[in-house]
């Protein structure tokens, strides 16, 4: 048997969960570009930028060239325009026309320039995209009072309402194995969109000849996710037969007419709601009227003015473009896809393959203020996660930046409560909070979603009155739950909760940790205050090493993560800090201390911080 020797709840404590990636296009270019290409200054003698350029009399900061472009206008006054020009061989990627505009900004972002078989790499755009999407969706403020974080534009309406439309090209040139791929990254798109806290309708679309409806926003049950994917991996490539040309044009006229529906049906929310468009295309346009007229027809629709090169003020509306392969348009993709200040819309991937490790790792770190948001990384192995969410070491030195000013105990915790009945060591209510100085949430740390509050009911999509065992009943609803600790602080080992049914037999595991002269019954040394978890013969699962207690029990819902419990002790001492795990026995069993009886405690000291349920 293993005790623990000092157990510390988690949720109160933030932890460093990735690292910040780089910026988008520095690192890019760098590789790409400066290599291979001189720079505009080496071939015009400098004469095309200016380091002052009038400084005094300009409204707009000089806009600087990219790497491999030219650029012509030197007056940076409002409403003066700058142009760029790709050098010889290479491709130009967003606005080739910038805009002083009144607020004093340049509109759109800058261009880039790329070499006809250059791309994106996956993560950079999984960061952009994120980011991007995080501005448009983030609309629920932290749960944690105190925090403010400038996070950029946001939905401006309470509730957060958003339209998804999602254009899948099916084309000839789509191999059935890149639609599958296609259609795979869809299905995790969906996933990590259904982590943000809006209430969110899909509308998919396979276009070739003429676009084949997935799911309708009009007349299918498109706000639930499990319908959405259902739906998803029942459609077949084959649906079109043999018209497999590419008509973008009809698949986005199929989003006007959608979104005309829901003008005429749904007036009163129709302004509230932001709508996304999403395309994947591996080719040029070659039937149909040209796909760009179909822009101003959605934009007039939503009450902006069509010719506008700048869309930074479209709150409602944004157009993302996946340009996937060497073959595609990229000067027609442009005109599409929407340009924004400080934002990208349209990204080069190398495949579909590439389209899907960018979803999959889409939930940026700009989304700090939600709660249980993890960057999950797979080992080279795609076997195990090596992030270690949600996990601390404390050290009382108080050499780091970060100091431990307080520890409070359970006032029921009692280690020598069950003395009397020859209990050498009783651990009921094994749990503490460590008041720490101020932690800044950033990109580096993140809280878990705690249940029964605010932040975690928005997580659930639960309605506002919700209670405390809704949320019980919501997490802890099978009888073997899969869960998640991390093991000797160095990984993630997964495990299984026994609840309802399974609890008594997972509990009488413990009958062999108490000593034959005791009179205490098991139900005495396992309280109802625990959670009990392990495996089977069939279901091996890994058990606790000693020094894991006080680490987090946590599992996944909706994309996020809630802690449930925290780590307390185990029947059977398997591994140390640095031994190596041994292999679990059936009847080995761990022991945790549940949050939900926590709750009015938790709430005397948190509650300032946190938002909890009546």
């Amino acid at each position: 048997m293993h005790y623990a020797t000092a157990c510390f709840i988690s949720f109160f404590l933030y932890i460093s969960v990735c690292e910040v990636q780089s910026q988008f296009d520095y690192d890019y270019y760098e590789e790409n570009i400066a290599k291979n290409c001189t720079t505009s200054e080496s071939i015009t003698g400098g004469t095309v930028e200016y380091s002052n350029g009038g400084a005094a009399a300009e409204d707009c900061k000089n806009p600087g060239t990219p790497p491999g472009a030219l650029r012509s206008g030197q007056r940076f006054r409002i409403r003066d325009r700058v142009r760029y020009q790709c050098q010889s061989g290479l491709d130009m990627l967003g606005p080739s026309e910038r805009q002083c505009l009144d607020s004093r900004e340049w509109s759109g972002t800058e261009p880039r320039c790329y070499a006809q078989y250059s791309y994106d790499q996956p993560a950079a755009v999984a960061q952009a995209l994120g980011g991007s999407l995080t501005a448009v969706m983030d609309v629920s403020l932290p749960d944690f009072k105190k925090q403010e974080q400038g996070l950029g534009r946001t939905i401006k309406v309470a509730e957060g309402r958003l339209n998804v439309f999602i254009l899948l090209d099916t084309s000839a040139s789509i191999t059935p194995e890149s639609f599958l791929l296609a259609k795979n990254a869809t299905v995790q798109l969906v996933q990590k969109l259904d982590s943000y806290e809006v209430n969110m309708k899909f509308d998919i679309v396979s276009y070739a000849s003429k676009p084949r409806e997935i799911v309708s926003i009009t007349n299918d049950p498109s706000d639930d996710v499990d319908y959405v994917l259902r739906k998803l991996k029942e459609f077949s490539g084959e649906s079109h037969g043999n018209e497999r040309g590419t008509n973008l044009h009809d698949a986005l006229d199929r989003v006007y007419n959608q979104l005309a529906l829901l003008r005429e049906n749904k007036r009163s929310h129709f302004n509230e709601t932001q709508n996304v468009i999403i395309i994947a295309t591996d080719g040029h346009s070659n039937m149909g009227p040209s796909p760009q007229t179909v822009l101003p027809k959605i934009r007039h629709l939503l009450g902006y003015k069509p010719g506008n090169i700048d869309h930074t003020q479209e709150e409602r509306l944004d157009v993302y473009v996946f340009a996937v392969g060497a073959q595609v348009n990229k000067k027609e993709l442009i005109s599409i896809a929407s340009s924004k200040r400080d934002e990208h819309h349209v990204f080069v991937l190398k495949d579909y393959r590439e389209l899907g490790l960018v979803f999959n790792q889409m939930i940026s770190d700009s989304a700090v203020t939600k709660c249980g948001v993890a960057q999950e990384e797979l080992d080279k192995s795609e076997k195990t996660y090596t992030a270690r969410p949600w996990h601390v070491d404390i050290s009382w030195v108080g050499n780091g930046q970060v100091k431990a000013l307080e520890l409070i105990l359970h006032p029921q915790f009692n280690l020598k409560g069950l003395k009397d009945k020859n209990i050498k060591e009783f651990y009921d209510y094994d749990v503490a909070l460590i008041r720490m100085s101020a932690i800044k949430i950033s990109v580096n740390a993140r809280p878990i979603c705690l249940p029964c509050t605010g932040s975690s009911n928005r997580a659930l999509r639960l309605a506002p009155d919700s209670t405390c065992d809704q949320h019980k009943k919501l997490l802890l609803h099978l009888d073997e739950i899969p869960a998640q600790f991390i093991s000797q602080g160095t990984h993630r080992s997964d495990t299984r909760i026994h609840t309802g049914a399974k609890r008594a037999a997972c509990i009488d595991k413990a009958r062999s940790t108490i000593p034959e002269h005791s009179t205490a019954s098991v139900s005495e040394v396992v309280t109802d205050r625990f959670l009990c978890t392990g495996g089977s013969e069939k279901n091996r699962v890994e058990m606790t090493c000693k020094g894991d207690s006080g680490g987090s029990l946590f599992l996944r819902k909706r994309m996020r993560y809630f802690q449930v419990a925290v780590v307390s002790w185990g029947t059977e001492q398997i591994c140390g800090l640095q031994t190596a795990v041994k292999k679990q026995t059936p009847d080995a069993r761990d022991f945790h201390i549940s949050v939900f009886p926590l709750m009015p405690w938790l709430k005397q000291y948190l509650d300032k911080e946190l938002v909890f349920l009546p």
